[in-house]
């Protein structure tokens, strides 16, 4: 992007070094939605077609997402202020508007518990937009019993099996990640007829080069010394984790039971972890619903409406 003007000036593309504000920002707002999660913001940004910029305002912090269209660059509130504040939102929808030239900005990401506050804000409305799977480590202590039998069944399944083992994510495994992405990536367009996000998920990689534990870290899986599987997951704020993005082969079967099992029973220091939706993914939500979440995120959407 050229440096940022007219409407958006006073904005910066948000970089790895924005982390540290941007996460007191979400712990003074609460927020517990997917979209807070810093890393996913930054894996968002795609030079000189989409850019997650952020601002500052009366102690919120604002984030907005640029992207470049043919016809004309557009600019949306990607965010809800943290904390939330029903005045700076407004401002946000006022900055997109004088971008885009009419009032077809929205705020694409909404956390339920702000949901309300947007009331204050009389030209949104607000719709649930996506369920978000909770999931609580303490419950995996015990998988016993009829309820976690399908967990039960498949990670023993896996852990039974010669050669797997499971280990910590280090740069010396980006490669064999990125390999393993390519083969998924071709795997789900021919099935879906897109890459399912893989471009997202190869930023992904290349960011946990620079950000590290406790706001991003992972596990790998080998078997006989071949990486079939990786999970990578950061603090999103104190007691709160993100599950990032995984990714694993379709052999053995039970292989993706297995490895998020393991990643979510050894997360102690989160009371809740975020998993994001299911992708209307039908394999994906049977995959999330089996590992029993405690609950779900409603994540909101707000568009504009003719002024009162």
């Amino acid at each position: 992007m050229q440096p940022l003007r007219g409407a958006l000036a006073g904005l910066t593309v948000a970089q790895p070094a924005d982390l540290p504000a941007f996460k007191r920002a979400v712990t003074a707002g609460g927020q517990l939605g997917w979209g807070y999660y810093f890393p996913g913001l930054l894996a968002l940004n795609r030079p000189d077609r989409r850019a997650i910029l952020l601002g500052e305002d009366n102690g919120s912090m604002c984030v907005f997402r640029w992207t470049r269209r043919a016809a004309r660059d557009r600019l949306d509130i990607l965010l809800a202020p943290a904390p939330m504040n029903a005045a700076v939102l407004g401002r946000c929808i006022e900055r997109a508007n004088d971008f885009n030239g009419d009032r077809s900005a929205r705020v694409l990401r909404l956390d339920a518990s702000d949901a309300g506050a947007v009331g204050a804000v009389a030209t949104l409305q607000v719709r649930e937009h996506k369920a978000q799977f909770l999931f609580a480590p303490s419950s995996y202590a015990d998988i016993s019993g009829r309820k976690f039998r399908t967990i039960r069944r498949n990670v023993m399944k896996i852990a039974e099996l010669a050669g797997i083992e499971v280990l910590p994510f280090q740069p010396a495994h980006i490669d064999d990640c990125r390999q393993l992405l390519s083969r998924w990536g071709e795997r789900h367009r021919d099935a879906f007829g897109t890459r399912g996000g893989a471009g997202t998920s190869r930023r992904a990689l290349d960011l946990s080069l620079l950000i590290h534990t406790p706001d991003l870290e992972g596990e790998v899986v080998l078997l006989h010394g071949r990486l079939v599987a990786y999970a990578l997951w950061g603090e999103m704020r104190p007691g709160v984790g993100a599950f990032f993005d995984a990714k694993c082969e379709p052999e053995p079967a039970g292989l993706g039971f297995f490895h998020r099992h393991h990643f979510l029973s050894r997360q102690r220091q989160f009371e809740i972890i975020n998993d994001g939706s299911d992708a209307g993914r039908a394999g994906l939500r049977q995959l999330k619903n089996s590992l029993r979440p405690v609950g779900f995120h409603m994540e909101h959407r707000a568009f504009q409406v003719a002024d009162p």
